[in-house]
């Protein structure tokens, strides 16, 4: 498989995993049940030869769990895009050296669009469509993207990230990946799959200053906080599946 060399442009990195494990099964479980049954067979096979995983979207934890190999820390900066506090809008320059999930996204887009054999490409791709709705991965370098932003949540010591990793799914019934996938999938019927990954960073970007409004505010959180914030999480990731879902049946079904 063809990659490019980025490991002369990485930047300092800090643990960020997306959706966590079961936000990620779940993202990719609601993408599974709204393809074209073309696509559906074509990602079982995929995930059938590589062996690891016994669904696709168990496969979708793979860009995370291949973290504790040193072999593969050149991926890391694709998970996410740093800005600057002041910004007003997210560019293409804030990808520095083609080292951020915008790129990460086209560039396995590409690779699987080619070779539809790739199944690293698939979970590469399938993991960064997710990680680019998670707000707090476009966020900002001088705390981690939320990663050094502390408050208790119900109350224990989190930080930011983790909270809206996984901490607010754990209380909106994401443990049980697979069914919140169901209804992340119902909840897609009504969207529509529009604009390119530069679009979608710039979303979350607002969501991300919404947060960091919020967390000045208030680094107190508990049920009030994922009332408040619970719906536009869910909404960012049933958005989200309908985009990868798109994405996979141009690949595989058209």
């Amino acid at each position: 498989m063809r990659h490019f060399f980025w490991l002369l442009a990485l930047a300092m990195t800090a643990p960020s995993w997306g959706f966590g494990y079961n936000g990620h099964k779940a993202f990719c479980q609601a993408a599974y049940d709204q393809v074209e049954p073309q696509t559906r067979a074509a990602l079982d096979q995929l995930v059938k030869a590589q062996g690891q995983y016994g669904s696709y979207a168990e496969s979708c934890t793979w860009a995370d769990d291949i973290k504790g190999d040193k072999r593969w820390d050149w991926s890391k900066p694709l998970h996410y895009v740093n800005i600057p506090r002041s910004a007003k809008v997210l560019t293409q320059a804030d990808c520095h050296n083609n080292s951020c999930v915008l790129f990460g996204i086209r560039h396995y887009e590409d690779v699987l669009t080619e070779d539809h054999n790739d199944w690293q490409a698939l979970f590469f791709l399938s993991h960064f469509i997710g990680d680019i709705h998670q707000p707090l991965h476009v966020s900002y370098a001088d705390d981690w993207g939320g990663n050094k932003a502390m408050g208790k949540f119900f109350g224990e010591d989190k930080n930011l990230h983790g909270i809206w990793d996984y901490g607010m799914l754990s209380h909106m019934g994401g443990d049980d990946w697979l069914n919140f996938g169901h209804k992340l999938a119902a909840m897609a019927q009504g969207m529509t799959a529009t604009g390119q990954p530069l679009d979608w960073g710039n979303e979350s970007m607002q969501e991300t200053k919404a947060i960091y409004r919020y967390y000045q505010g208030q680094k107190v959180m508990g049920q009030d906080y994922v009332d408040h914030f619970g719906p536009v999480l869910e909404q960012r990731m049933a958005l989200g599946s309908k985009r990868l879902a798109k994405v996979l049946d141009g690949i595989f079904a058209h």
